[in-house]
């Protein structure tokens, strides 16, 4: 039976990627900070949890004993971000690992996007350096087999409690408060969809050997958006651009605004129409964000007010 390492593995991605390993029968060696705080699938026979942190390389090391492949998650601070990336590498390399799937974001490997001075004044521009920083290091570590997957803004950041360092509003009176242009959209990722690509490349590794696969076709608007919520839901959502003000305070206080104002003067319509390509070649159907919304409606009913 196959053991996988799976690293920070309380995050929501990490928790997906293990629901999909899990259902092939694969063990999982689980590495997380708080052993006393662990979600339901982290409880599941099969998962053996390891005290640790991601930049601790005994604990990654000891955690990835026996392990085939490992799944590579960290988190979003420039500089820290590549620490973790580098400790957790050599700790999978020197113990054996063979095949690492990492996940950065959409659109890493497009750097004219984000390598500019109007990314530096959004605030963009350090958080895309410190995933290119990572991929290097996956890239660049020595693995028999790697993989990247780079997904968009997933369907989870509309539930709780992701949904508060997105669109605060929206739990509170069921209200998207943005700072999108009417005509600005935002590519959306299936969190299910990261898990059976991350599953995929570990079962199939020289097939996804290389590869850097953006997750995702849903590129819509706010007002697109704002339909589907309510048309699952049967709720009225409503809509509101923040003011100038409140862009400036949210800089704070809604991390993933950035988003909003980088989607206000990039075109993200050539990556949307590579899921077509990324489906016929790897055979792996994307989800739409209203299907993925669809499916978990029972938490989005807890996220939006009756």
């Amino acid at each position: 039976m196959t053991t996988y390492l799976i690293t920070q593995a309380t995050g929501k991605q990490s928790q997906y990627i293990t629901e999909h390993l899990l259902a092939t029968g694969a063990k999982i060696h689980a590495v997380v900070r708080n052993p006393d705080k662990l979600p339901e699938v982290l409880q599941r026979p099969g998962v053996k949890v390891f005290k640790g942190q991601s930049t601790d390389f005994e604990a990654v090391f000891q955690a990835a004993q026996g392990c085939k492949g490992a799944f590579l998650n960290t988190f979003p601070i420039p500089g820290l971000e590549a620490q973790q990336a580098k400790t957790i590498a050599e700790a999978c390399k020197k113990a054996g690992v063979e095949t690492v799937v990492a996940s950065t974001s959409f659109l890493t490997g497009d750097k004219e996007l984000w390598d500019d001075k109007e990314s530096e004044e959004i605030g963009i521009r350090s958080y895309y350096q410190s995933k290119h920083e990572v991929e290097e290091v996956v890239r660049n570590a020595g693995f028999k087999f790697y993989t990247i997957i780079r997904p968009g803004f997933i369907h989870f950041d509309f539930l709780l409690p992701n949904v508060y360092g997105n669109f605060p509003a929206l739990p509170a009176k069921g209200e998207l408060d943005h700072a999108y242009n009417d005509d600005a959209t935002m590519i959306y990722t299936d969190a299910n969809d990261i898990g059976k690509y991350a599953t995929a490349a570990f079962q199939n590794p020289e097939k996804f050997n290389g590869q850097a696969i953006q997750v995702g076709k849903s590129n819509l608007t706010r007002e697109e958006t704002r339909k589907i919520l309510t048309n699952i839901t049967g709720r009225e959502v409503t809509s509101r651009r923040r003011t100038p003000e409140e862009v400036e305070a949210a800089k704070v206080t809604v991390p993933a605004q950035k988003f909003n104002l980088w989607a206000n003067i990039r075109d993200f319509s050539p990556a949307a129409a590579e899921a077509k390509d990324v489906e016929a070649k790897f055979g792996i159907t994307f989800t739409t964000l209203e299907e993925a919304l669809q499916r978990d409606k029972i938490r989005l009913l807890e996220c939006i007010p009756a």
